[in-house]
């Protein structure tokens, strides 16, 4: 008899080894019955893991770290699941092949920015796909490395990452970091340019992983180990460039179709092997030390004012972190 999971995704283009091993069958081979869950927001994520019924969810640590530390309504005992992808989100500004060129030309990136900033004649409002994500610390990063200041100097806007093309074009937002393949289909519909990214701020960073409850774990001895073997058949066979064309028609098909509804160009230019750009996703579920993976993400969050010294020493209970105590206390945060 099969195992079911109830798997809550996204529309992005990391979400596709599950999708991938759902339509060739590998979770079958390997006594599983997955319903993959394509969800609007973050937000729909997180409730659906624990108040909706969804026994795992493809997501990025800091929104696992906070669902499990009760910022949902209650905690939950989540812990470090299987890595799926690295990297590949994109911040991009609102501007065409001119605008552009004029970042290029200001070596000064803070200078750049605000000479943007001027031309846009306001404050710019950006968007990020949620307040606990990788996507909004990775902005931070760009902003403070640039001497701009996050709180002072724009307008940050919380959306899911599919409005965001929509948002751009409407003058909802002036630019946003997303993951793929939202940026590149920014750049390709010539609604923005890129600027910076996973590559350039940190590099090689966990971006996706499958978190899984505990619960479902304990009523189901033995199937995290098969839905991993799974999963990693899956990401071996997203890694391979000729199979790139099968993978975009699969993400571009419609949902009701059991795609993503995802932009073609867009993919093209995002899966692993078939592009050159620095920020391209790439699908991994080699772990690394805690400290690798979540390290520089409990910095920021702790920076934030989200973590406080006992909150980390339940991420230590959890399997998040290594370290006890603090790393430094909101009032230390970093000039910004």
């Amino acid at each position: 008899m099969s195992t079911s999971c109830r798997i809550g995704l996204l529309q992005l283009a990391d979400s596709a080894p599950v999708l991938v091993a759902c339509v060739l069958n590998i979770f079958s081979r390997h006594g599983l019955e997955i319903a993959p869950v394509v969800v609007p927001s973050w937000a729909n994520i997180a409730d659906g893991l624990v108040w909706n019924g969804f026994d795992g969810a493809v997501m990025f640590p800091p929104l696992a770290i906070m669902t499990a530390l009760g910022q949902r309504g209650r905690a939950l005992d989540l812990r470090p699941g299987l890595p799926l992808s690295r990297g590949g989100n994109m911040l991009v500004l609102r501007g065409q092949k001119a605008e552009q060129a004029l970042w290029d030309a200001e070596p000064d990136k803070h200078t750049a920015f605000k000479n943007w900033q001027q031309a846009l004649g306001r404050r710019p409002r950006l968007g990020v796909v949620h307040l606990y994500s990788t996507h909004y610390l990775i902005l931070t990063r760009f902003l403070s490395k640039n001497a701009l200041n996050r709180d002072t100097e724009t307008d940050i806007v919380i959306m899911p990452p599919a409005r965001m093309i929509e948002a751009l074009a409407a003058g909802e937002i002036d630019g946003f970091c997303a993951g793929p393949p939202w940026g590149a289909d920014a750049t390709l519909k010539n609604l923005a340019f890129a600027v910076a990214g996973s590559a350039s701020t940190m590099p090689g960073h966990l971006e996706k992983m499958l978190v899984l409850k505990e619960q479902w774990k304990a009523d189901n001895p033995n199937a995290e180990a098969r839905l991993h073997a799974a999963l990693r058949e899956a990401v071996a066979l997203c890694n391979t460039p000729a199979q790139a064309p099968f993978i975009t028609e699969l993400l571009s098909a419609p949902m009701q179709d059991g795609g993503l509804g995802l932009p073609t160009d867009a993919l093209k230019a995002v899966l692993p092997g078939t592009t050159s750009t620095p920020d391209v996703m790439v699908f991994d579920t080699e772990s690394q030390s805690t400290e690798a993976s979540f390290g520089w993400m409990l910095e920021g969050m702790q920076a934030e004012g989200w973590l406080t010294p006992a909150l980390l020493d339940t991420l230590k209970t959890l399997g998040w972190s290594d370290r006890h105590g603090a790393f430094h206390t909101p009032a230390e945060r970093p000039a910004r």
